[in-house]
């Protein structure tokens, strides 16, 4: 209509000649009580709200039913493969059941849209663990609201918890590059050189140290995130007098980045150059040729499963803990290349590989 103002329920009964129970009633799909409605009343509001643009408020409806039948997916950033693959795998599965998505990036905003009542149910797709956001997940337990947190400390108190256990398949990757490279670059995800406790770089760091080599300060580069970052880190460490042999990235985008910047510098991969990254991503499974990484099977359908199941009122009302263990995914990026089945069942083989 061109107007500035937002149409309400009153505009709509006064267009349609009718009450405001009426509108509401007509409006929400219930029936009027004791007081029948008739077919040419519904069809008269119904053609009033049209007409008028109206849309119904559905936060204040959820309010007044004690749902709101949204879910919401916190994410870090949508230019994460996993963060990607969640919000894809929860818009697939979650409507079907009547649900309503909403994405919603970072801490600050997850936490004030749920405990406004924005949503019945969250999956948490990463966790930073901060004392903050602990008190917020078990405030919304206490309140009865569904929750799936992706973490690799938390315990269950009334919510679920998709357990990352990253640290074998980082060791992992260590204990590959640590036998083979004497320069390893790194690009990880954090601001600074040092990762708190539990993050992808710390674990690197230990799993080398026990291995008894030390990380060269010189080669380790911060992205926080940035692909445009990532790619000018790769290609600064790659134009050094004695470059690296190999990196290690605590994300696979990071590392597809560092494949750009060597095939751009002329580099053979993984003749001159070993890659791997972190998160078992399809964009990583899907690149030429895979990435190699470090990560688990694909479980953005487990969290989505694991937060119906609690919507729905079938899962354990103390929580539950569900380990997602990780596994080096050796492919093309590196020299020694084992053949996996991809989801069709069809083996992938890393080029330059004897397998």
């Amino acid at each position: 209509m061109g107007s500035l103002f937002k149409p309400t329920i009153r505009d709509v009964a006064e267009k349609a000649g009718v009450s405001l129970a009426t509108v509401s009633y007509v409006l929400s799909g219930r029936s009027g009580g004791s007081t029948r409605i008739s077919e040419p009343t519904k069809e008269r509001v119904l053609q009033a709200a049209k007409d008028l643009g109206y849309v119904p408020n559905r936060a204040a409806q959820g309010m007044r039913r004690g749902r709101t039948d949204t879910v919401a997916v916190v994410i870090e950033s949508m230019e994460s493969p996993w963060d990607r693959a969640l919000v894809e795998t929860a818009n697939q599965i979650l409507p079907a059941h009547g649900l309503r998505v909403v994405i919603l990036l970072g801490q600050d905003a997850w936490r004030n849209f749920m405990l406004s009542g924005g949503a019945d149910g969250v999956i948490l797709g990463f966790s930073t663990e901060t004392e903050e956001e602990i008190r917020t997940i078990e405030d919304l337990a206490r309140r009865g609201v569904a929750q799936v947190v992706v973490s690799q400390f938390l315990e269950p108190k009334g919510f679920d918890v998709l357990s990352i256990d990253a640290e074998g398949g980082v060791a992992e990757a260590a204990k590959y590059l640590s036998e083979r490279h004497q320069r390893i670059g790194v690009i990880h995800r954090g601001l600074s050189g040092n990762g708190p406790r539990g993050t992808r770089l710390e674990l690197f760091r230990n799993a080398m140290e026990k291995l008894g080599v030390e990380l060269d300060e010189r080669l380790i580069r911060a992205s926080g995130g940035n692909w445009r970052s990532a790619v000018s880190d790769a290609l600064e460490l790659l134009s050094l007098p004695d470059p690296p042999t190999a990196f290690w990235t605590t994300a696979d985008m990071e590392a597809l980045c560092v494949f750009g910047a060597a095939t751009w510098k002329g580099l053979s991969i993984p003749e001159d150059l070993e890659i791997i990254g972190v998160e078992n991503s399809e964009l990583g499974r899907e690149s030429n040729p895979p990435l190699s990484t470090v990560g688990p099977d694909p479980s953005e359908h487990l969290a989505v499963d694991l937060l119906l199941q609690r919507l729905q009122g079938k899962a354990p009302q103390e929580g539950r803990r569900v380990p997602v263990p990780w596994k080096l995914h050796l492919r093309g990026t590196t020299a020694h290349a084992a053949s996996e089945p991809n989801d069709n069942g069809t083996p992938i083989v890393g080029a330059g590989t004897g397998s």
